[in-house]
C-alpha cells in the first residue's frame, strides 16, 4: 500500500503529517531491505513515497521539517533517509525547484547512503568511534550507492551522482579521495548540508547531539570553503538556530515550542508558550514573535536554551 493511500487527512494537520512521516521511515526501511536483498532498491516504492513528501514539502513545509527533530534511534539508518530527503527537498524548494525536479531532488538524497547495504554490519552499527582501516571500508559506500543505483531502472540519472558525490567538498577535501570536480551537483550540494546537519544533531552512541549554531559553525568552517556559503545562509534561514518544533526556555523562565523561523534574526522565531515560569502548565498557550521588542520589561524577549523534550509530559510537536 502506498504512503498516499495510506495518509488520509488535510495535510495542514500536524497528525496527519506526523502519520505520512512515519509511514516514509517505514518504506525507507523496505527500499533498504530490497537494495540489500535483490541488489537493488525498490524504485516505485520509493517513488510513491517521496511523492507523498514532496506534496507535503510544498503544502506545509514547517511542520514537515519540524518532524525532522524527532529522534528516533531504533532505526537511526532509515529516519537519517527520510531526513536528509525531507531537508533536501525543503532547501530545493526555497530555491524555487517544484514539481518532477524537486521529486528527483527528494528521491536522490533519499538513496544517498545505499551504498552502505554493502558495508559490513560490524562497521556499519559499531557504537564506537571507527579505525582508520574501519572508515577506509566506510567510505566505499559512496562508490557502491553510485553502481547500485546505476543499474536500478527507474530512478533519476541524479541518484547515483549524489551518492557519489555527497562526501565530495567545494575546497577538494573530502571522498571518494583524488576525485576532482570543476562545480559540484546543486543536488549533491542541498543533500551534504542535509547530511552533516541531521547527522550531527542526532544522537548515536558514540557522540552526544550538537546544538544547531554548533552544527552551523562546522559548515562555515575552514572559511566557508568546504560548502556552498550561499546555500549555508539560506539553509540557516530556512531552519533557523531553534527549528520549529523544538522545546524551548525563554529568558523570563517560561517554556515554549517554536512555531515559526524569522529568517532575519534566526535566534528569535515565534513561539507558543506552554509552561509559565512557575512551572504550570497554560490551560490557554500564548503566541510571541520574539524579534519584536515591547515596552514590557517582563516579557520575553530572548531563548536562553534548548529543552529535550522527554522531560515533559507533552508532545510538543501536536501544540505547534
Amino acid at each position: 500500500m502506498s504512503v498516499e493511500q495510506r495518509v488520509e487527512g488535510s495535510l495542514t494537520d500536524m497528525a496527519t503529517i506526523k502519520r505520512l512521516y512515519q509511514d516514509a521511515v517505514t518504506v525507507a526501511g523496505d527500499v533498504w531491505d530490497s537494495a540489500a536483498s535483490e541488489g537493488k532498491p525498490d524504485p516505485t516504492m520509493a517513488r510513491t513515497m517521496i511523492d507523498g513528501l514532496a506534496q507535503a514539502v510544498a503544502q506545509n513545509r514547517t511542520a514537515l521539517l519540524a518532524l525532522t527533530t524527532l529522534k528516533n534511534y531504533d532505526n537511526y539508518t532509515f529516519t537519517h533517509m527520510v531526513n536528509v530527503s525531507i531537508l533536501t527537498m525543503g532547501q530545493a524548494r526555497g530555491l524555487g525547484i517544484d514539481g518532477p525536479l524537486l521529486r528527483e531532488f527528494g528521491l536522490a538524497a533519499l538513496m544517498h547512503d545505499i551504498g552502505k547495504v554493502r558495508t559490513p554490519k560490524e562497521i556499519l552499527n559499531k557504537p564506537d568511534k571507527l579505525t582508520d582501516a574501519e572508515f577506509d571500508v566506510m567510505k566505499r559506500h559512496v562508490v557502491d550507492g553510485a553502481e547500485i543505483l546505476r543499474m536500478t531502472p527507474e530512478v533519476p540519472t541524479l541518484a547515483p551522482v549524489v551518492a557519489f558525490e555527497h562526501h565530495l567538498r567545494i575546497d577538494g577535501s573530502g571522498y571518494p579521495t583524488r576525485v576532482k570536480r570543476a562545480a559540484l551537483n546543486v543536488g549533491t550540494m542541498l543533500c551534504s548540508i542535509a547530511d552533516v546537519y541531521d547527522a550531527m544533531r542526532s544522537q548515536r552512541q558514540y557522540q552526544q547531539a550538537f546544538p544547531t549554531d554548533r552544527i552551523l559553525a562546522v559548515l562555515k568552517r575552514n572559511d566557508g570553503q568546504q560548502f556552498d556559503q550561499h546555500l549555508v545562509r539560506r539553509f540557516v534561514q530556512l531552519i533557523g538556530i531553534y527549528p520549529a518544533g523544538n522545546l524551548v526556555r525563554l529568558n523570563t523562565g517560561e517554556v515554549a515550542v517554536v512555531v515559526n523561523v524569522y529568517a532575519p534574526d534566526p535566534y528569535r522565531p515565534h513561539v507558543r508558550v506552554l509552561v509559565a515560569r512557575d512551572g504550570k502548565r497554560l490551560d490557554l498557550p500564548y503566541e510571541l514573535n520574539l524579534w519584536e521588542h515591547g515596552e514590557d520589561a517582563e516579557r520575553p524577549s530572548s531563548i536562553i536554551a534548548p529543552l529535550d523534550p522527554a522531560d515533559f509530559p507533552f508532545d510538543p510537536l501536536m501544540l505547534m
